[in-house]
């Protein structure tokens, strides 16, 4: 029973390393996609990026502890990261309800942003280089710049060619659309990332409290 509990528990800690690898990963592509659009944010979101590049690094520090103590039968380790386990878990499954109960907000902070850089005129060099990030023209599409200027942007034609004469025809979408489902899609990957870290969470801090039980019986047994 030991033997199979313990290669379970370091089954599920290499995917477990696997998935805060993931949560870096989606951290650092969000932070770059996002660098341009938290310069016109009215709050830090470049604050969670950096706190998802933070967790993940956080969940592969602990599943390392979670090897070592498994592999040396430590029932110190296995305690201690059973402890964190929990506490991680129930940390994601409070972040988790917050993004849930906010993602309707945070659609209509952003397009509160781009609106108001679009508007600015000191900004407009800004929302010029996230039309370009995201691949979008103006906060509705190309006629949002009727009246406002002669000719589109470069930054509104996806033909490098076409840039000086970028016509409306062949204009990118509006950046309201595009940064909002951008975002959405973003929320859904790391949702599923979250959820897949939440159970292996469970899984792993049952797994080494029973090892950790099954460790300590056999030592008072051969006592």
């Amino acid at each position: 029973m030991c033997f199979i509990v313990k290669y379970i528990l370091l089954i599920a800690n290499f995917i477990f390393t696997l998935a805060g690898l993931t949560l870096i990963g989606l951290g650092i592509a969000a932070l770059v996609n996002t660098d341009e659009l938290s310069q016109v944010a009215t709050i830090p979101l470049r604050a969670i990026p950096i706190s998802i590049i933070v967790l993940g690094a956080v969940i592969f520090l602990i599943s390392f502890f979670g090897c070592c103590g498994s592999m040396k039968e430590n029932r110190c380790l296995l305690l201690m990261y059973s402890l964190f386990m929990l506490l991680l878990a129930g940390g994601k499954i409070y972040l988790t309800v917050l993004l849930l109960r906010n993602v309707n907000s945070v659609n209509e902070l952003v397009e509160e942003w781009i609106g108001k850089a679009f508007n600015n005129s000191e900004l407009r060099p800004t929302f010029h280089a996230i039309e370009t990030t995201f691949r979008c023209c103006g906060t509705t599409g190309p006629d949002s710049y009727t009246g406002i200027l002669a000719a589109l942007p470069p930054s509104c034609c996806p033909d490098p060619d076409l840039q000086q004469t970028c016509e409306r025809n062949n204009a990118f979408g509006g950046c309201f659309t595009i940064i909002t489902d951008f975002l959405e899609k973003y929320g859904e990957v790391f949702g599923a990332v979250l959820l897949t870290v939440l159970i292996i969470e469970f899984v792993a801090a049952i797994f080494a409290i029973l090892l950790s039980c099954n460790i300590g019986a056999k030592r008072r047994n051969t006592v």
